[in-house]
């Protein structure tokens, strides 16, 4: 059970009479009397199933299902050449170039394999761009110019650049396993009879740079250095690449109206209402379209377009996690109690409430050194004061 989590999925139609969603079949799910259930299922490049759906007025989609972590080791070590082509292809959020294929073969001039390759390709990324959230615009024409994203971009850029050196790559979109609406975004590239090999830029960017900026989180997190490679393994994933064609296909019969329309490469983009020639730009986990025509439509927000999801671990891993918010808490009150009022039972008490949340970040394989020393630490503290 400790490699399983369950992903709890609703989408309610509150824009528009009608409302099309195309979302990534989960491997795992059963329907009932309660699940809409797709209009369409279609097979796609990926190996994927994509899901078509209608939703009227006020209808819902809810799934809820079991899934394993996401693993490379399951996915395939050989390629046919219709696999090879599609992730080689162009596209316009990593689009192959006179720039990018410069910019690849100036990156890779002293490697021979295609494996370093893509690690100098890595290290470039990591060297020269800066993670922000959220980017001014998508796309790796505007992460060239600005130098800097978030880890959509950081992807995009990794994808491009080894396609245009002829190395399979994708785009993997998915979540972290826990909590709610934890977005994310990474790459994997391709080497025949090794298979899948992971890569995430963005992370390895912010443990190098901003090493504690996971620090109290849930998410247990490696060396920069590590993720070309592998990941935590603590995620799921919703879609094994960007733009992929949405079938039946995707019709701009309205003329597109939002107030606050993205910037992908620098021009404006609705979100929901148009595509990218047909594709999706990504499906995180679904890809909507809704028709607004005028400014008295009801204010869209982020879950009129991507929808929600929670995602409960199981095991060892939940038991351990709820305490740790509470815990934090109380230990610094009571410390600042302590601090005010000089008093014996706060100081067991703030000592002992670290202890115990220190513990919690061990048992769940999080940071486990560091959280080591300050267990070490203030136990020693707290014998002590004991003393």
């Amino acid at each position: 059970m400790g490699k399983t989590v369950t992903v709890d999925f609703f989408y309610r139609n509150e824009l528009c009479e009608k409302l099309e969603p195309w979302m990534i079949m989960p491997p795992a799910i059963q329907f009932n009397e309660n699940n809409v259930k797709p209009d369409q299922v279609t097979n796609i490049p990926t190996g994927e199933k994509l899901g078509y759906y209608i939703l009227n007025k006020d209808q819902s989609l809810h799934l809820n299902y079991e899934i394993e972590l996401y693993s490379t080791k399951n996915e395939k070590k050989t390629m046919t050449d219709e696999e090879r082509n599609f992730y080689l292809r162009n596209t316009i959020l990593s689009p192959i170039n006179t720039e990018t294929t410069k910019l690849a073969k100036e990156i890779t001039s002293q490697q021979k394999s295609d494996h370093e390759k893509a690690r100098a390709i890595f290290h470039y990324i990591v060297e020269n761009y800066r993670y922000i959230y959220p980017p001014s615009s998508r796309g790796v024409h505007s992460f060239l110019e600005a130098k800097e994203g978030d880890c959509g971009e950081f992807s995009f850029l990794f994808t491009a650049l080894c396609r245009a050196l002829k190395i399979p790559a994708r785009t993997v979109v998915g979540s972290w396993a826990y909590g709610k609406m934890n977005a994310h975004v990474w790459n994997e590239f391709f080497i025949e009879d090794e298979g899948w090999i992971s890569v995430d830029t963005s992370m390895a960017y912010i443990q190098k740079k901003q090493p504690f900026r996971f620090f109290d989180s849930s998410l247990k997190t490696l060396h920069w250095k590590k993720y070309f490679g592998e990941t935590e393994g603590q995620r799921v994933v919703f879609s094994k690449d960007t733009e992929i064609e949405l079938l039946p296909k995707y019709k701009n019969d309205e003329e597109a109206f939002t107030l606050n329309p993205i910037l992908i490469n620098g021009d404006p983009f609705c979100w929901g209402q148009q595509s990218l020639n047909g594709r999706a730009p990504y499906l995180q986990p679904i890809y909507v379209k809704y028709e607004q025509n005028d400014d008295s439509f009801p204010l869209v927000d982020t879950s009129h377009l991507f929808g929600t999801w929670k995602i409960r671990e199981h095991g060892i891993k939940r038991f351990f996690k709820r305490p740790k918010e509470f815990l934090l808490m109380i230990a610094l009150l009571t410390m600042a109690f302590n601090f005010v009022f000089q008093s014996f039972y706060l100081e067991v008490t703030y000592k002992l409430t670290f202890i115990i949340f220190f513990l919690c970040f061990i048992f769940r394989r999080e940071r486990i050194i560091i959280f080591s020393v300050f267990l070490l630490v203030m136990t020693l503290s707290l014998l002590s004061t004991l003393n």
